[in-house]
């Protein structure tokens, strides 16, 4: 994926000074969809909150963060992290660190794939996981009057993925949507959790 001129300075300005909560409210999901001590790779992992959370949990947490900006954030908050972070967007995901992951994680990405873009990076998240694997995604509705040509009032690049079209997307590749949360948040922005597994 192509970070788009706008998607790229939100991050640049949101890694120097964007203000985040210790936890995201994406953690609480992780020891009910995961199994102990799971190998989870968090795509898209930002400045490393979920993938330290995941290690907090006792899981074998990796990252994968295209922006510079935001993955040297991550490093440079957990020694932990070291090692664990890696620079790889979708849908040219390849196998990082060796793939074969039991859970991935993706949460606030996909809105930045436009919608042809979709299918593949599904398909490159499903690549790595194991064959009883599992995804958790969290996918944002925007009002679609907020929406300027795909872009959103920040600039981004903004796509609304309806869930049930990620879910017809991950049936194709062979996976079972076994939840469908909604994320309770104080922005207009609607956000969904789902949970697959194959």
């Amino acid at each position: 994926m192509t970070i788009t001129p706008g998607t790229h300075a939100f991050y640049d300005d949101w890694a120097a000074h964007g203000e985040e909560n210790p936890r995201s409210l994406m953690s609480t999901r992780f020891e009910v969809s995961f199994a102990p001590g799971s190998r989870v790779l968090d795509v898209g992992c930002g400045k490393g909150r979920d993938v330290a959370a995941l290690l907090d949990m006792g899981f074998d947490a990796f990252g994968s963060e295209p922006h510079d900006a935001m993955r040297a954030r991550a490093l440079a908050r957990d020694p932990r992290l070291h090692g664990r972070v890696a620079p790889a967007a979708l849908p040219e995901l390849g196998q990082p660190f060796g793939g074969g992951f039991d859970a991935v994680v993706c949460s606030a990405v996909l809105m930045h794939l436009s919608p042809p873009l979709l299918p593949a990076s599904l398909r490159a998240m499903a690549a790595v996981l194991r064959p009883r694997g599992r995804l958790l995604t969290a996918v944002p509705e925007m009002p679609p009057t907020l929406l300027v040509d795909g872009v959103d009032p920040d600039g981004r690049q903004f796509a609304n993925h309806a869930p049930d079209h990620v879910a017809r997307l991950m049936a194709e590749l062979g996976f079972d949507r076994l939840s469908c949360d909604e994320l309770v948040t104080s922005a207009d922005t609607r956000w969904r959790v789902l949970l697959f597994a194959r």
